[in-house]
């Protein structure tokens, strides 16, 4: 059995607060993203295409985006390979719109409750290939392990369970509501060949053996999606060998770009240079498949002569809107949180209050001459309670902190 794994489309996502031609466009990306992944279906001749939940972002559906599932359930449904979609906690079934309105096709499966459902996989000449057991959430807030209700499969054919949840111990879970929780122990003993995942926007594999999968969002929809977004095509053919595969599907990719070095800038063109050299340089590490958008969010941070400037709105917005120009991008935000004015730190170092203290433990600290006592565990981003290791992320934290230090005591006023 063949078959491509797609989850957490969120058709119909408001973007709220974006412009109003940025908003078409991402919805407009949502919807791209699902063509792509048909037409990937399509031309790997898969036997099924399933959708591991939130297929879309609410209660109601728009219009167009009616109509654009039901035609592309049709394209499927016209090469014969079914659709088994189960439900999610941003699509539940309980509502009278949502999954339950739709007039899907004969092609299509819908699990919608907490009901195990068991649908046999034919190929292309009606031949049976393999088994789909899903269950959905017939309520946004589902609290229930669904795991835990699907049967034991047996059988020669492979056995695929399809299900939206959120695995404890998967990467990106503590971003997300803990709805149908489920543990990894379980699902490796359950006894399928293959677990098809949703609700976790980071693609993941969370097992080997049975490959337990997070297909991950196939078109990211906020900074927190970042990286390429796809779908995954599984080939069970071979039971003991299972092959699992990416495609990208995303027209719109979101970046987060750190810019620092700051010191040297005093002008807008400067500043706007800074910027395009280190989107360039991201770009040749990872230029991204050939006509992506992109979704820019700018960290500024460090010491920089332009600092007042970067704190007036109307300076920051027109940054926002020429970088939008010279990056090529679709939209770009600046942060400017970090930024601080250029200030005198050797001068400081020297005064005798809590601002030179300050700035004299930071040095002592980084030369290692001196260490900070500490509470084990209670360091965000250290996981080890061994000295070293502490006393190199700490030196790490303080490696370019005199300024900020300065300025915060300051109250940014550089006196």
């Amino acid at each position: 059995m063949r078959f491509l794994h797609v989850a957490d489309v969120h058709l119909d996502t408001s973007f709220a607060g974006r412009s109003a031609e940025v908003r078409a466009r991402l919805r407009e990306a949502s919807r791209e993203a699902f063509r792509n992944a048909v037409d990937v279906a399509i031309r790997e001749d898969v036997h099924a295409l399933l959708v591991a939940g939130d297929l879309f972002d609410g209660e109601r559906l728009s219009f167009q985006t009616e109509r654009f599932l039901l035609e592309q359930a049709e394209r499927l449904g016209d090469h014969r390979i079914t659709v088994v979609y189960a439900t999610g906690n941003h699509d539940p079934a309980s509502s009278e719109t949502g999954p339950r309105r739709i007039p899907w096709p004969g092609s299509v499966r819908v699990a919608a409750d907490a009901v195990p459902r068991r649908f046999l996989i034919h190929d292309h000449g009606g031949e049976p290939v393999g088994y789909v057991t899903s269950i959905g959430h017939e309520t946004a807030a589902v609290a229930d392990d669904l795991s835990r209700l699907l049967p034991m499969p047996s059988g020669d054919l492979p056995e695929v369970a399809l299900l939206h949840t959120q695995v404890h111990s998967s990467a990106g879970a503590d971003q997300h509501h803990a709805y149908a929780p489920s543990d990894l122990g379980w699902l490796r003993r359950a006894g399928y060949d293959y677990w098809a995942l949703g609700h976790v926007h980071a693609r993941q594999q969370l097992s080997e053996d049975p490959p337990i999968w997070y297909a991950g969002s196939p078109q990211g929809t906020s900074h927190a999606d970042q990286g390429e977004r796809g779908a995954l095509l599984v080939d069970l053919s071979d039971r003991n060998h299972p092959a699992v595969a990416f495609r990208p599907l995303a027209p719109v990719r979101w970046e987060t770009l750190d810019v620092g070095r700051l010191d040297g800038v005093s002008t807008l063109d400067e500043l706007e240079r800074h910027i395009d050299g280190a989107w360039r340089a991201r770009r040749e590490e990872d230029p991204g498949t050939p006509g992506v958008e992109w979704m820019v969010r700018v960290v500024l941070s460090g010491p920089c002569p332009l600092w007042a400037e970067l704190r007036r709105k109307e300076d920051l917005e027109m940054l926002g809107t020429e970088l939008t120009r010279i990056l090529g991008a679709l939209d770009v935000v600046v942060l400017v949180e970090a930024v601080y004015p250029v200030l005198p730190v050797e001068e400081h170092r020297q005064r005798t209050d809590v601002l030179g203290e300050a700035l004299r433990l930071a040095e002592e600290i980084r030369g290692g001459t001196r260490t900070l006592g500490h509470v084990p565990g209670s360091l965000a981003g250290v996981g080890s309670d061994d000295p070293a290791v502490v006393g190199a992320y700490v030196r790490r934290l303080l490696s370019d902190i005199d300024g900020e230090i300065a300025a915060r005591l300051l109250d940014g006023a550089g006196s």
